[in-house]
């Protein structure tokens, strides 16, 4: 069964199970799909697509600090200004969904050791427009599979989520294993459904002796000035509200404890995740959870106020928020990412705090 539905099915080719032009063999983790392995490795690329997104810029600055040459896609009509020198090429007003756009940025980019799929929107953002949501994430998936595999690219890297798992899921220490071993239980949202058919296709593009591999994501923790709607960005509102002496409204239980991660800890575990050679990839599926740091809303809100003591929080549960967050796990385990690929989280709740609102606060003071 999948949960693709016909409608977007039809959009694009149905990916191949079989390989007829034998561009992949069936040996997992082959290399007969690269265009061309006698190239040295500084003149391959990176390509990532949702360049421009939170995690996105990140990654672009990681992989360009480390001298990789980036190939930035992404839908904006132009890439932010902060990234347009770190990349060799990029690519804007470009969508997903529309194969034939896909298709053209494999046959011009050919030289691609590394495909990172960043595009998806996140969980509030899918609740109050799960058709489209589908169509960006499952939809633009398949597309970016189909022309992988024509360009002969094996390596595709993709961000799962907490919100993968649903109410029968463990509440501690959760392994990306289990979302493999239960491949049936209900996520309890969209959200989560449509990230278990992306690992389907995942699954199916490996069958073919594709390179994919993919990273269970906490809440994401940044010091940048916006963000998408997400349920674990009420942290990300708190946290700029405190910095502007703003009252905050609480859209979550401030008793539910949920995983997050500061940013430069998810670079550290996603670059690992990406250079790890693949016979010590020994999870199912090549999935691993990458863990931060796990705190309810209150412990936040205590940390927050050791800076601004007068910080003021009211509670209104929001009602896709308050549901999230009581599906998803308090924590998750470390032992998989630690052994498998040598990464274990160096920022805490209190760093994490500093971090941020030292970095807002310079900002606005910049502004003055």
């Amino acid at each position: 069964p999948t949960s693709i539905s016909p409608e977007i099915h039809r959009v694009s080719p149905d990916f191949p199970r079989s390989c007829p032009h034998r561009h992949m063999s069936s040996t997992q983790g082959s290399s007969r799909c690269h265009p061309d392995r006698s190239l040295a490795p500084s003149a391959m690329s990176v390509l990532v697509i949702g360049a421009g997104g939170a995690v996105g810029k990140r990654l672009v600055a990681a992989l360009s600090a480390r001298g990789e040459r980036i190939v930035a896609v992404d839908r904006a009509p132009e890439l932010p200004e902060s990234l347009r020198s770190k990349v060799t090429h990029a690519v804007t007003n470009a969508d997903v969904r529309d194969f034939n756009t896909i298709n053209r940025i494999f046959k011009r980019h050919r030289f691609v050791h590394t495909v990172w799929n960043l595009a998806a929107p996140l969980s509030v953002e899918t609740a109050l427009n799960p058709t489209v949501a589908e169509q960006v994430t499952v939809n633009g998936m398949r597309n970016v599979l189909w022309a992988m595999y024509e360009a002969r690219i094996p390596k595709i890297m993709f961000t799962d989520s907490i919100g993968s798992f649903g109410a029968t899921a463990p509440r501690d220490d959760c392994t990306a294993r289990w979302l493999t071993e239960h491949p049936l239980q209900d996520p309890g949202s969209d959200y989560g459904r449509q990230k278990r058919a992306v690992r389907r296709l995942l699954h199916e593009f490996w069958r073919t002796g594709g390179d994919p591999r993919w990273a269970v994501l906490p809440g994401v923790l940044h010091s940048e000035s916006a963000w998408g709607k997400g349920t674990t960005e009420y942290a990300l509102e708190a946290l700029l509200a405190a910095a502007t002496n703003e009252p905050f409204v609480c859209r979550v239980n401030p008793e539910v404890r949920l995983p997050m991660i500061f940013v430069d800890d998810l670079m550290r575990g996603l670059l690992s995740l990406q250079d790890t050679d693949a016979r010590s990839l020994r999870e199912p599926e090549r999935g691993y959870c990458i863990p931060g740091f796990s705190f309810t809303a209150n412990e936040l809100f205590d940390e927050i106020r050791l800076h601004v003591p007068d910080f003021k929080v009211t509670v209104e549960l929001d009602p896709n928020m308050d549901k999230f967050s009581r599906l998803w796990p308090d924590t998750l385990s470390t032992r998989e990412p630690r052994d498998d690929l040598g990464y274990e989280p160096r920022v805490g709740l209190r760093e994490m705090v500093f971090k941020v609102l030292m970095a807002h606060r310079e900002r606005l003071a910049a502004q003055i």
